[in-house]
């Protein structure tokens, strides 16, 4: 039995939609997916037909989210990898992901992965699972958002967790309702209840799956730091361009330099001299994506990076490719 959901938006945005099969055969929920996703898929060759595949599957705005069951053992390789992290909650039998390592999932053990780096997955012993993926650059604003600060360093989720962490029984609990026949209703009626469910599920990771910014989320916001550290960010982020010594911003501030330095590193996780370059990082990326910007060699100068080939380390250490790369057009990409 198959049910498809759909609710169709503009062109420019991902068309929703829920998928529920119950032991379609392989072979013939491949073709669907393939219809669905462009024929993004139409290169792997067809599942063996005694391979039965049953679940929900959907989509929303830059998240996917399922709960399915693989009956059979089998191996599938991945198409052109998409920029996003994959979070698998095993509930039944194995997964083994192969990454840049080999990784494997069984009903207490969790995995996240980026897509980008999986090659294939392999189903074992009628693997069942509880599964996410969220687009990195939705989840990178949101860290951005909750941090108040730029993210200019890649997130990297733990690969291999123990679920048996009560923590993770609360986005388990997400995907249920997910993947549940109420969201069916929500998407179709457009209810606000869907977008918050996705915001929902998109913090719980954040707050419960550990990464390489766990611990900045657990420091005190810049938005309660004392108000000599906001008057000190507020002046880096209005004058990015502008050569300001620690001593002179802890001046404008009317605090101690030593008292402006620890105060940055207690509330906003870092000093002061790297706030600024990501400041200025920040705005020379927002420079070279507009339609009309100037050479990558005057927007370092124009920022105060005197060092140009400096500049183009700091910016592709930050954002993983090269000034003039994003000049030309080759941004950040973004999933499909």
């Amino acid at each position: 039995m198959l049910k498809v959901a759909r609710k169709v938006y503009s062109r420019t945005t991902r068309k929703p939609f829920i998928l529920r099969t119950n032991d379609m055969r392989g072979d013939e929920f491949c073709s669907l997916f393939s219809n669905l996703f462009g024929n993004r898929y139409v290169q792997n060759p067809p599942l063996p037909g005694h391979i039965t595949i049953a679940g929900v599957y959907g989509r929303d705005e830059g998240v996917s989210f399922r709960r399915m069951q693989f009956r059979g053992e089998f191996t599938v390789a991945l198409p052109i990898p998409a920029d996003e992290i994959t979070f698998v909650i095993p509930t039944a039998g194995k997964i083994i992901i192969n990454h840049t390592s080999e990784l494997l999932g069984a009903p207490q053990v969790g995995l996240a992965v980026d897509k980008a780096d999986i090659r294939s997955m392999r189903f074992i012993d009628d693997h069942a699972q509880h599964g996410f993926s969220i687009s990195r650059t939705l989840i990178t604003e949101r860290l951005s958002t909750l941090l108040g600060k730029p993210i200019l360093h890649k997130l990297c989720f733990e690969p291999v967790v123990d679920l048996q962490v009560a923590t993770f029984q609360g986005i388990r609990a997400l995907v249920e309702l997910a993947t549940g026949t109420e969201f069916d209703r929500l998407l179709n009626a457009g209810s606000l209840m869907s977008s918050r469910l996705r915001d929902m599920l998109i913090d719980a990771v954040l707050e419960s799956w550990p990464h390489n910014f766990s611990e900045a989320l657990l420091r005190p916001s810049p938005h309660i730091a004392p108000r000599h550290v906001k008057l000190a960010i507020e002046y880096l982020r209005e004058h990015p361009a502008q050569h300001v010594s620690g001593t002179e911003l802890a001046q404008l501030a009317n605090v101690s330099q030593r008292a402006l330095q620890e105060g940055f590193q207690r509330f906003v996780g870092t000093s002061i001299v790297a706030y600024q370059r990501q400041v200025r990082l920040e705005q020379a990326y927002a420079t070279l994506t507009q339609a009309i910007s100037p050479s990558v060699t005057e927007v370092a100068l124009q920022l105060g990076f005197s060092n140009v080939g400096r500049f183009c380390l700091y910016f592709q250490k930050a954002y993983g490719i090269r000034p003039a790369e994003v000049r030309k057009g080759l941004r950040i990409r973004q999933p499909i």
